[in-house]
């Protein structure tokens, strides 16, 4: 890395900004947005510090985790414009599975050697609180070390609209029940203006945050999401990463960050205009800066090879990624929105990250290395 060439070439306040990164200084939101739009050479000079950063951080390890998505129902209340998974409960193709048929796909999981399932699905009027505790009864009952990583922000904050309870109340009989983690998913952009448009009946900023912030308090790690390529600005894209951060530096809560496309397919802000046409580049761009924006306090930046594709996910592993998600077993919710991948078996996972020239090593949902991976 040869900042003395790179600042012959380029803008003096985008050299600076990536010495400020390098020297692990926290970069500012309007420094974040600086480097969103990089051009030309300068996005190969960002995503050559993010990798040096990487590199540094976390080492030449890519890990991947062994799991099965189960997405257990697709009737919702809301009408998020950029879902296309979510069904009324008297449209064809809706569907609600059985406790009984949960706990068949999770033993199906356990078969194949999976760690983890993560388990989520619409806001379903007809569930009670109760059948929410149910279901994890019903992945326990298959197997006691089984990682269950379920229920976003957005599905707590609905399962305990009939109940009495308060929040930790809500987080604490989950995690009786058998709940292990939760993934930071509905956080999409955590910014008002982007949330009007896009999703304008989900939770807000404000009431996500908040149950993030008891999850990790309650000693229930979560993931971090963005999700990018709709109607958000570069600053957004900044402004969100630095609340992650901040979130992150008080609580240290999150196991990692998953920078997420939009898939638009039969989306309803496909429809009305408001999707981006994303390059290689940008995306490279997003998980550098990602990773440059989070240094030191979230440690894993993953790619999404389901949202990506593998190979395009592969060639992220050079621009600030250490983590290529799981094998997932069976995706629903991007597959309604285009997307053409569903599972990738573990070899074929390990076989991506050796042909970047990395080492793969499976992990469970919390980041310890599985022995003799």
């Amino acid at each position: 890395m040869n900042l003395e060439e790179i600042s012959k070439s380029s803008d003096p306040e985008f050299v600076e900004i990536l010495e400020k990164a390098i020297e692990r200084k926290e970069l500012t939101i309007e420094e974040g947005e600086r480097l969103l739009r990089s051009k030309g050479s300068e996005i190969e000079n960002l995503i050559e510090v993010a990798d040096k950063i990487r590199r540094e951080e976390v080492g030449d390890i890519v890990t991947y985790v062994v799991n099965r998505n189960i997405n257990f129902t697709n009737i919702c209340i809301n009408s998020c414009k950029f879902c296309a998974f979510h069904k009324p409960s008297d449209s064809p193709g809706s569907f609600l599975l059985s406790k009984k048929e949960v706990a068949k796909k999770t033993q199906e999981a356990v078969k194949k050697g999976a760690t983890e399932i993560c388990f989520q699905g619409g806001l379903n009027p007809a569930l009670t609180f109760d059948d929410y505790l149910e279901y994890i009864r019903a992945i326990r009952s298959i197997s006691d070390e089984i990682h269950i990583h379920s229920y976003s922000p957005a599905e707590i904050d609905f399962m305990k609209r009939d109940t009495d309870l308060s929040l930790e109340e809500t987080i604490e009989k989950l995690k009786e029940a058998g709940l292990d983690s939760v993934p930071g998913t509905a956080a999409e952009i955590l910014v008002d203006r982007v949330r009007k448009i896009i999703c304008p009946n989900k939770i807000s900023v404000e009431k996500w945050e908040k149950i993030i912030k008891t999850l990790h308090k309650l000693d229930v790690p979560t993931t971090a999401t963005i999700m990018y390529g709709q109607v958000e600005t570069p600053r957004e894209i900044a402004s969100h990463l630095a609340k992650i951060r901040e979130i992150q530096k008080e609580t240290n809560g999150f196991t990692e960050l998953v920078p997420l496309p939009f898939a638009s397919q039969n989306t309803e802000l496909q429809k009305e205009r408001l999707v981006k046409s994303l390059s290689e580049r940008d995306h490279f761009v997003i998980h550098a800066v990602a990773r440059l924006m989070l240094n030191p306090h979230i440690k894993n930046i993953q790619t999404s090879w389901v949202k990506l594709s593998p190979k395009l996910a592969q060639k992220t592993l050079n621009a600030g990624s250490n983590d290529f998600s799981g094998t997932l077993i069976e995706e629903n919710i991007t597959k309604a929105a285009g997307g053409k991948y569903q599972e990738l078996k573990s070899e074929e996972i390990r076989n991506l990250i050796k042909e970047a020239g990395r080492i793969p090593k499976q992990r469970t949902t919390t980041y310890e290395l599985v022995v003799d991976s």
